[in-house]
């Protein structure tokens, strides 16, 4: 059955439900502090937060950068090569969207403008999680932490962009780029709780910055969709282009 939903509606659709999901979530958060207290202190044993030394979740922790690594890299190779893009079948918007996703999610809005915003002290850090801050709720203002605090979670932000590696994947491998999304969606929810077993996070701090890095990857799809993908293309035009790269095959196949 094919689907009646032209592309560019599904990515407008998407984000827009994406976005009403976060200004929901933000404001049961906002309202409802306690909620990001009951479930940091389920993983304090009233000294500190045990897990935090675990062997395997460190690891987990390092493999989070390491994919972020990968991912970008192979979007950077396919936006500098027309060669392996028309090798891949990928155009040129789809491989703009990882780096996108990255770049502007995760370093500009997560790293660099809340983090040092807000300033919310990490569940270590407060009152009854073996801290002395104060705990304040999520998008509330506080001096309780100068930098590189709590709200949000830069590495939930880096687990979540692991999805535009979807948009990596040739359109028609419709079985491949599902299973893809469940692996990556279990790794990327795997990877973001491991911050609050180790007390670095509160919840709302990484499921705020899933929603957020979410919203950012479509918003991408939805803007390339707008201006045309092959308007940006330094190698449009060329001899041999490849017609994979469809402008209107940016990530959602229709289904058969």
């Amino acid at each position: 059955m094919t689907s009646s939903i032209p592309r560019s509606k599904q990515a407008g659709l998407h984000l827009s439900l994406v976005l009403m999901t976060t200004m929901v979530t933000s404001a049961a958060f906002y309202l409802n502090p306690s909620i990001d207290m009951a479930v940091s202190r389920y993983f304090f044993d009233g000294e500190q937060f045990p897990l935090r030394h675990n062997g395997f979740l460190q690891a987990l922790r390092q493999a989070n950068f390491w994919a972020g690594v990968v991912v970008i890299g192979v979007s950077m190779a396919l936006i500098a090569s027309r060669r392996l893009r028309d090798a891949a079948g990928i155009n040129f918007g789809r491989a703009v969207i990882p780096l996108v996703t990255y770049g502007m999610g995760v370093g500009l809005i997560v790293n660099m403008f809340l983090k040092d915003t807000f300033g919310r002290a990490r569940p270590r850090d407060t009152i009854g999680l073996g801290g002395d801050q104060p705990l304040t709720a999520a998008w509330e203002m506080s001096q309780a932490c100068p930098s590189n605090c709590s709200f949000t979670s830069g590495e939930a932000a880096g687990a979540m962009a692991m999805m535009s590696l979807v948009y990596l994947i040739p359109i028609g491998w419709n079985v491949t780029r599902r299973v893809v999304q469940i692996l990556l969606a279990s790794l990327a929810i795997s990877l973001s709780f491991n911050r609050i077993l180790f007390g670095g996070h509160y919840l709302s701090d990484v499921v705020l910055s899933m929603l957020i890095v979410t919203a950012v990857m479509f918003a991408a799809e939805w803007l390339l969709r707008q201006i045309r993908w092959e308007k940006l293309d330094p190698n449009r035009g060329r001899r041999g282009s490849s017609r994979r790269g469809n402008a209107t095959d940016i990530a959602y196949p229709r289904t058969q």
